[in-house]
């Protein structure tokens, strides 16, 4: 195989605060990587920390190690944009800095990636407190739009096979940039959360293909950096940005179904919150709801670029790795989706055990 130009951006938000040794020991691993031709990039959204300094010391004599320092906090989805922008290689992988890398996990990453129609690659993800379980194997979204990843919790040895995917988790994903030309990189405007989604959704409908390679191993501290962001920030972050990557992405008529349960589904979570005694959980729904509402204008812009320019591809092909709304409607809006998939469905059996 070729061995072509490879940036590893890794995004950093205080770090040396956050994730203590896993922090140094992500680039450390990603500079003893065993590939001929990369450079690892540290993107700093503006820690208050001594991250940078820190890391200017510790790496900074390293030929194939750089620094870009954002003067704000741009969030996973610009922050990583910017060092896209600055990065030299055809191929850029994102790394998130709470991961440690096997040494021959991106040339494994880049053979996958060889084909001229993959456009995105992720890594099988492991569990770095235990490595005998899988933190992900891959994403994929029901026919609303909402999350599964396949494979967390299970043992380490499943899913061992090249396959295709709905989204790759960006802890550890493989970007081609002539891809990224087509699609377009990450919404500035989602900051966090579903930006794997809708740029891998994007990256779908101009043609490309999504895969997961399992023999690029990497090791993720799943929910460190998750955990500094309180569940309000989170849950308003995710109903925001689920209701504005489907009105960019789908079609009208698929829009107007997805839409209408989602709308559902999110009241329905907010009296659940009412109840559990969550008041400010429950209005941050609201807040997302009316977010959406007051950008529609701009969210529609964008909508008529990415159906305009980047659809090559329609719905229907595009929903073959999608996953089968479970529980079906209307009890969707009733039992939880993670429980009912674990006691009422043979998980493998909805992705195809690989």
């Amino acid at each position: 195989m070729s061995y072509p130009m490879v940036s590893i951006i890794i995004l950093n938000y205080n770090g040396r605060r956050h994730l203590g040794k896993v922090f140094p020991d992500c680039i450390r691993s990603a500079l003893k990587t065993e590939y001929r031709n990369f450079e690892v990039i540290l993107v700093d959204n503006a820690s208050a920390d001594d991250s940078v300094r820190f890391a200017k010391e510790e790496f900074g004599k390293d030929p194939m190690f750089r620094i870009i320092e954002n003067d704000r906090n741009l969030g996973f989805a610009e922050g990583n944009n910017s060092g896209i922008r600055q990065a030299r290689g055809e191929l850029v992988v994102l790394l998130n800095s709470d991961t440690r890398v096997e040494p021959n996990w991106l040339e494994n990453l880049v053979r996958a990636a060889q084909p001229m129609e993959i456009g995105a690659v992720q890594s099988k993800l492991l569990n770095m407190d235990n490595p005998l379980l899988l933190d992900s194997a891959g994403g994929f979204v029901d026919a609303y739009g909402y999350h599964w990843e396949r494979g967390r919790g299970e043992v380490a040895s499943r899913y061992g096979k090249v396959d295709e995917i709905f989204y790759a988790k960006g802890a550890s994903v493989l970007l081609k940039k002539s891809a990224l030309r087509r699609s377009g990189l990450f919404d500035s405007d989602i900051f966090m959360y579903f930006d794997e989604t809708d740029l891998c959704w994007r990256l779908k409908l101009a043609g490309f293909k999504v895969l997961f390679a399992p023999d690029s191993v990497v090791y993720h501290a799943a929910g460190k950096t998750a955990s500094a962001v309180g569940l309000r920030n989170r849950l308003y972050l995710h109903t925001r940005n689920h209701i504005l990557v489907l009105t960019k992405n789908y079609s009208l008529l698929n829009l107007a179904k997805a839409i209408i349960v989602s709308i559902l589904f999110e009241t329905r979570n907010f009296f659940v919150f009412l109840a559990r005694g969550n008041p400010l959980v429950s209005l941050s729904i609201v807040e997302a709801l009316w977010w959406n509402l007051r950008h529609l204008a701009a969210t529609w812009k964008k909508r008529t670029k990415v159906q305009s320019f980047v659809r090559k591809v329609e719905d229907k092909e595009i929903q073959k790795t999608m996953l089968s709304p479970m529980p079906p409607f209307p009890l969707y809006l009733v039992f939880s989706r993670g429980r009912y998939l674990r006691k009422r469905v043979n998980v493998n059996s909805v992705y195809g055990e690989k």
